[in-house]
């Protein structure tokens, strides 16, 4: 690995340049770490990478000014995308990305960060509509060295194809999987271990969208409804909090949350109206009682990875059939929606000895979910609720207010309750966990601009469970709370420091009587320091601190990137190293990587050593994109947190 750094040092000699349109960027790299540390929502930084990738495939069409398109965007809020809308609105284009940057709400560092997933194109004229087919082909392949479980049934690398097209006002799209350790081909007929396609149609007039296959659903602020990301991404950058309805082709990689059926999606001026079906196999592991003559479900499976007996066992053990209407309309300040929605497995959910963690768990085998929400904006305010019910009579309630005072100030308030036991098996709500119940929590976040340059944020999350959790067998209260300071003295130069600090209550360490309780903290504070000494090269220097309670462990991390480009070749490199220290596990410490398309990386560094990769993309044309990334971790022969690892990960990406 020296010899790979000291070569990389004498390339970076000559004059070189950096693609921002192939560079995520370091504020949602941020957020993807943060998602990574969440042990309630394992799966939220796979959605959140997946929905970046969409972005790209398909940009923002900005000049519409159309805010459902804007909201896209799911990391601005709400009054950014207003205001996006509204300037353009004003003076009828944007011609450049760094305009954006003289939007209120806006800066220099996030007009960078919106520019590989914005289209400054303006819309076909007379709403005419190409019949040309243009299809995307992206394979990727990764492998790890040694295998992280020899054991698996399967080849110890992973394989991913997608392929989507569009013609006109149709489009489709196909994809298969094998994860690490999975079988390449199972089953009868054998087939990849997941594989997924759907055909959508897209109109103006009252019917507005068709789509048969796998698709994804989102309604009101998603309690009832939400196969994506649950907005709440971060404590000082929350995202688009309001919500929005939408059906959309499936495309993600998550084996179990999505729908697999037809929806159709109709409006009416400004009445909308949503039908959607679905018939879907999905994990779960079954259990028997009475002499194996009743069986039921003991638990849904989630992960979606088929690498173990009774993993290979439980996979699409269950039918589920699910279905429902959404209907919303929009008035001159407020917007109205109601949705059900109904889902039957063809086993009961039950346990064989439940335990007082399992009183609020779903049981049978039907749950029923009613959900009512609204949004209303009264100049600067801006107003947002649901509440949803089951048939157990168990409510989830929100309540959301966005004020903007002025240019430079801007401020959210939100309050959620997720009874125990309310369910909603394809809902995920505001600042909510995958189980999607048992919170009640306040939320409240500022951003200001200090003065010219200089952006202060912070934000705060309070939260109760008011009955037992993963690792907690008792009632418990969390706090966590950020502050975030940035400085953009001028275009090539940005300085961000972030801290934060929570705290929480987990089981302790003892394996015999009752379990206790006992309470965790931990402290963390990040500086990033980037400079641009050229349009297209950046360096990044960036050092964390963690220390973690009641071990009482302290962890560290300093690391150098550089991003860039050759100017006669199109070809890009990305290369960091970096060095890291922890004591203990729950000191760990995440550093999100540029990896793959439609991929993501933010490996957990504990113990003591090295992390180092290197990516290269080719763009052989304007047809075909070649990446390769090699990355190692070596650790120091005395640290007994880990072992050194090298993985390989390639793909190709073909337009035609």
């Amino acid at each position: 690995m020296k010899k790979i750094i000291l070569i990389l040092e004498l390339i970076l000699l000559p004059s070189v340049c950096f693609s921002q349109e192939e560079n995520v960027s370091e504020i949602t790299g941020s957020i993807v770490e943060e998602l990574s540390e969440d042990e309630n929502y394992p799966e939220a930084a796979e959605i959140y990478t997946e929905k970046l990738s969409d972005l790209i495939d398909k940009p923002i069409r900005i000049n519409s000014a159309d805010e459902s398109e804007l909201s896209r965007l799911f990391f601005l809020t709400d009054f950014q995308v207003k205001a996006l809308a509204d300037y353009i609105r004003n003076t009828g284009r944007i011609y450049s990305i760094y305009e954006i940057a003289s939007i209120p709400g806006f800066d220099t560092d996030l007009a960078r960060m919106l520019s590989p997933f914005l289209s400054l194109d303006s819309e076909t004229k007379s709403g005419s509509v190409s019949s040309v087919i243009r299809s995307v082909v992206l394979s990727s392949f990764s492998r790890r060295f040694p295998a992280s479980d020899t054991s698996a049934p399967g080849q110890p690398w992973k394989l991913l194809t997608k392929y989507k097209f569009s013609a006109g006002r149709v489009s489709g799209s196909f994809m298969g999987e094998k994860d690490a350790g999975e079988l390449l081909l199972s089953g009868k007929p054998s087939l990849p271990d997941f594989i997924s396609a759907s055909l959508a149609w897209t109109g103006k007039g009252v019917l507005r969208k068709v789509i048969a296959g796998d698709f994804g659903a989102r309604f009101g602020l998603g309690t009832g409804i939400n196969t994506g990301l649950s907005t709440g991404l971060s404590l000082t950058q929350p995202g688009y909090l309001s919500g929005g309805d939408e059906i959309k082709s499936y495309t993600s990689t998550d084996e179990n949350i999505f729908f697999r059926g037809a929806a159709v999606q109709l409006q009416a001026g400004r009445t909308g109206l949503t039908f959607f079906s679905s018939i879907n196999r999905i994990d779960a592991t079954v259990d028997t009682i009475d002499n194996e003559k009743e069986r039921f479900i003991e638990t849904f499976q989630r992960s979606g990875l088929h690498s173990t007996i009774s993993s290979v066992a439980g996979k699409d053990a269950v039918t589920e059939f699910c279905y429902g209407i959404n209907a919303s309309n929009d008035f001159k300040y407020f917007r109205l929606g109601v949705l059900w929605t109904s889902s039957r497995f063809s086993l009961p959910a039950g346990k064989r000895d439940p335990g007082p963690e399992d009183i609020f768990d779903f049981t049978g085998a039907v749950n029923i979910t009613a959900t009512a929400y609204y949004k209303a904006i009264f100049g600067r305010i801006l107003l947002y609720g649901e509440v949803s019910s089951n048939q157990g009579k168990r409510f989830a309630f929100v309540q959301g207010l966005s004020f903007h005072p002025s240019d430079r100030l801007m401020i959210n308030v939100l309050y959620r309750d997720y009874e125990p036991g309310f369910k909603s098996f394809h809902g995920r709500g505001l600042f909510s966990g995958s189980a999607g119940d048992n919170i009640r929590g306040v939320f409240a976040n500022f951003t200001f601009e200090a003065a010219r340059y200089l952006f202060l944020s912070a934000g705060c999350d309070l939260r109760i469970n008011p009955w037992l959790k993963y690792r907690c067998s008792a009632p418990s209260l969390a706090v966590k709370r950020e502050l975030r300071l940035k400085y953009l003295p001028s275009d090539k130069i940005t300085f961000e420091a972030i801290y934060t600090s929570g705290k929480s209550s987990l089981n302790r360490q003892e394996t015999n009587g009752i379990k206790k309780q006992e309470g965790y903290k931990s402290q963390s504070i990040k500086g990033i320091f980037r400079y641009f000494p050229v349009e297209n090269l950046t360096l990044t220097t960036r050092i964390d601190y963690k220390t973690a309670q009641p071990d009482g462990g302290r962890g560290m991390l300093l690391l150098q990137d550089f991003c860039y480009r050759f100017v006669k070749i199109p070809l890009s490199v990305w290369f960091r190293h970096s060095l890291f220290k922890t004591d203990s596990w729950e000191s760990r410490l995440y550093a999100y990587e540029n990896d793959l398309l439609s991929s993501f990386s933010i490996p957990a560094l504990s113990g003591e050593g090295s992390r180092s990769y290197i990516m290269i993309a080719w763009k052989a044309n304007k047809f075909l994109n070649l990446r390769i990334k090699y990355g190692v971790t070596e650790m120091v022969p005395e640290s007994e947190s880990g072992k050194n690892y090298e993985e390989i990960k390639m793909q190709v990406k073909m337009w035609f």
